[in-house]
């Protein structure tokens, strides 16, 4: 008697089984992948969070006159979202502390030495909104290739000397704002103060029509800066009618033109081209 058969029906059942317990094993492995990735990301665009003695030097020093949220009071200024201090550089931020503004009231906080200075400092910047101290997620040279393809940006905006002109240079924009807020401009620029410049077009009493970004006005003359980044200056007796786009120039989609990884890439490259490694370090002297 030879040995038993197996049924090829059997061999196939055990074939599909196998195939299927190893499909379900690889989406279960892709899941758990998905996850972790949601899982750092979220933590990557979470705000910072505050150190206990950043917050107790400032409740201390600063809040008496600032108020606890740094948005100002009766004797300081709003040094949370006020623009001519959100924008200040970390050195610049970190000599007003030092040498306070007796004229305006402020005292000197060079007392305190510089290891408390450089903590005051991180908090003023935690109520800024500020997360340097997140990592950032992304790929700063992905980044840079929808800044100048893609997403269009180059088209009106500049960074190190290449890209367009009607826009603000972004060269330095990552210095001045952190990465939530960069992303936020984006998909919501309404929210900052530029998102709202309109496109501008002179026609001339000759038939002519010149578009362009309106840079000076006034009740004689009106100055329009073109695409090309040259300046038209016009007197009133020679226009015919002005009439501004009713679309901002700033592209309101992004949020669904790119994906949400484009979107950290681009980000990447601004906070990158912007605080590179050498700069983005808290410059500070010997105490005095």
């Amino acid at each position: 008697m030879g040995p038993p058969t197996i049924p090829i029906l059997s061999l196939r059942a055990a074939s599909w089984c196998a195939r299927l317990l190893v499909g379900v094993l690889c989406l279960f492995l892709a899941q758990i992948v998905l996850a972790q990735s949601s899982q750092q990301s979220k933590a990557a665009h979470a705000a910072p969070q505050p150190t206990t003695d950043g917050r107790q030097l400032f409740e201390s020093r600063c809040a008496a006159c600032h108020g606890l949220d740094g948005r100002g009071g009766e004797r300081g200024p709003d040094v949370a979202t006020r623009p001519q201090i959100v924008q200040l550089s970390d050195r610049e931020l970190g000599e007003i502390l030092r040498q306070g503004r007796p004229a305006a009231g402020m005292p000197p906080f060079v007392s305190l030495g510089s290891a408390n200075l450089k903590t005051l400092l991180s908090y003023v910047r935690f109520l800024q909104g500020k997360d340097s101290a997140t990592v950032l997620v992304g790929d700063a040279p992905n980044g840079k290739a929808l800044f100048f393809g893609k997403a269009k940006c180059a088209d009106c905006h500049m960074v190190q000397g290449e890209g367009g002109f009607v826009g603000r240079d972004l060269s330095a924009y990552g210095a001045l704002l952190s990465a939530s807020q960069i992303r936020r401009y984006i998909v919501a620029p309404a929210e900052s103060t530029s998102g709202g410049k309109r496109m501008t077009t002179v026609k001339l009493h000759d038939s002519q029509q010149i578009t362009g970004i309106v840079r000076n006005e006034d009740n004689f003359s009106l100055q329009l800066q073109l695409l090309d980044g040259t300046f038209r200056f016009f007197s009133r007796s020679e226009i015919g009618a002005i009439e501004s786009s009713p679309e901002p120039i700033m592209p309101t989609n992004y949020a669904s033109i790119l994906t949400a990884a484009e979107l950290d890439d681009l980000v990447k490259y601004l906070r990158t081209v912007g605080v590179p490694e050498a700069a983005s370090k808290h410059e500070w002297g010997d105490d005095e």
